[in-house]
């Protein structure tokens, strides 16, 4: 049963962590694809800042410029670079709105750069026009920055110079950098490409809105989990809670035989007696021997009374049938009747704090609540035993209580000690017979008459337990 128990745990532990970890690699890829998606998001209105600070520099311009482009195609057989590239020149100078074409003057400035052969005639003047207008009205970075501020609201970015030995690959564009959870972007807005100017735009990506976007799959993930979490808590659980239901068992096979050997041996040495005819002639041996039988067959009665009690109890067939009764007088019975022990001194005592005797609830129950509750004091006592018996009437209520000043019961086992079979661990000798069902009977047939028990103990000096029963 042990090696199967742990062959269970061990298969299921493998599981969930095998699930969890599936459940983790989806989650990671569904994560990349959020940053990669919000990345482009914010890398297309980064680049859309620039074109709008292009565009209002572009407007802004304070005069008017005529620029004329002359171009020639030439060819490199370099081995690195064997490409077509244009040779491209063009001239810019001041005009007037009023003045008409005319030949440029000798002292127009003149740029000559180089590009890619293949571009096309859009990307070129585009490009042009990029330099034309950063000759005419140069760029800014605090123009860029108002720009950014008011299109990407509550991010945070920084913007730097940028770098390249390769005038070629002087190109917009974005790439990402940064750790998985802590992801940045950079920004590559070149707003003179032919003159090798731009500058790089560093943002950081938040969180918030990274998460806000995996909610739905944050939170299925999540419920997934703690189900299988759940799931497999309650099987390891259900597996304890079953492992010791078997210990218990076997427990209370073994009490029951140790609890039913002492009486049924008595009763065979009884009946030993009797079979000898000479010992059958001392009517007063004779007599002795049949009234310790009939104490023994009581005893044995009673027991067997006690743990068929306990049994319907616990099931849902249990009916009680309360009466009003004088609880006064089944007090002095049950203490009239109880067994006390040879070796022991008991001193019983009774108190009372009640306009009137009379109760109602079931009698019987009653009783064995005050025979288990008194046997128990008796039981786990040194040999000289006190015992109180205190009915209390407050308000609606009857606190019923009986103290002793018994071995008592570790705080830590005061809870324990109302469960079915349990036993206390500082019992002074094992052998105290016992199956751990006096407490939980009673705490059951207390809640069954809508009332509730409570305990109060300390080592060494005694114990009180207390019913609170509504009339």
């Amino acid at each position: 049963m042990e090696r199967r128990i742990r062959i269970i745990w061990i298969l299921s532990l493998l599981s969930a962590l095998l699930l969890i970890g599936v459940q983790g690699y989806w989650l990671y890829n569904q994560f990349r694809y959020v940053v990669d998606t919000y990345s482009e998001e914010l890398a297309e209105k980064a680049l859309q800042a620039g074109d709008k600070e292009h565009a209002i520099r572009k407007a802004t311009q304070k005069a008017f410029y005529t620029y004329i482009i002359q171009q020639n195609t030439a060819y490199s057989n370099e081995k690195e670079d064997s490409t077509f590239k244009h040779n491209l020149m063009f001239s810019i100078v001041h005009r007037k709105p009023d003045e008409g074409e005319k030949d440029l003057p000798e002292d127009s400035v003149k740029y000559r750069l180089f590009m890619n052969a293949k571009m096309s005639p859009d990307s070129m003047h585009a490009a042009v026009n990029r330099a034309v207008t950063n000759f005419t009205n140069p760029f800014r970075t605090e123009l860029l920055d108002s720009v950014i501020s008011a299109d990407l609201p509550g991010i945070r970015y920084s913007i730097k110079a940028w770098t390249d030995a390769d005038s070629l690959s002087y190109i917009s564009g974005w790439k990402q950098s940064g750790s998985l959870l802590h992801p940045t972007i950079t920004v590559l807005y070149a707003y003179s490409p032919f003159e090798q100017k731009g500058v790089a735009i560093d943002i950081a990506i938040p969180s918030q809105p990274l998460f806000k976007k995996m909610a739905i799959q944050l939170l299925l993930a999540l419920g997934l989990i703690l189900l299988l979490i759940g799931c497999l808590v309650f099987q390891v659980k259900t597996i304890l809670k079953q492992k010791k239901v078997g210990e218990l068992r076997e427990s209370f096979v073994n009490t029951m035989i140790h609890e039913l050997k002492r009486p049924v041996q008595t009763l065979k040495t009884f009946v030993s007696f009797l079979a000898d005819k000479e010992m059958r002639a001392d009517d007063i041996a004779a007599n002795q021997v049949a009234q310790d039988s009939m104490f023994e067959l009581d005893n044995l009665s009673a027991y067997l009374n006690k743990l068929k009690d306990m049994m319907r109890a616990d099931t849902e067939s249990t009916s009680l049938y309360p009466i009003t009764f004088n609880l006064e007088e089944l007090t002095e019975k049950v203490l009239r009747l109880m067994h006390i022990p040879a070796g022991k001194t008991v001193q019983l005592s009774t108190r009372y704090d009640m306009e009137s005797p009379w109760i109602e609830a079931d009698p019987v129950h009653i009783a064995n609540i005050l025979s288990n509750l008194i046997e128990n004091a008796i039981k786990y006592s040194e040999t000289d035993v006190a015992i109180e018996v205190k009915a209390r009437q407050k308000g609606r209520e009857l606190w019923l209580t009986v103290t002793d000043n018994g071995i008592g019961i570790p705080f830590a086992e005061q809870e324990k000690v109302f469960v079915k079979f349990y036993r206390g661990t500082n019992l002074p000798n094992r052998d105290i017979p016992g199956i751990g069902l006096g407490l939980s009977y009673v705490k059951l047939i207390t809640e069954a008459h809508h009332g509730h028990v409570s305990l109060s103990s300390h080592v060494g000096e005694g114990t009180s337990v207390t019913l609170y029963l509504p009339q």
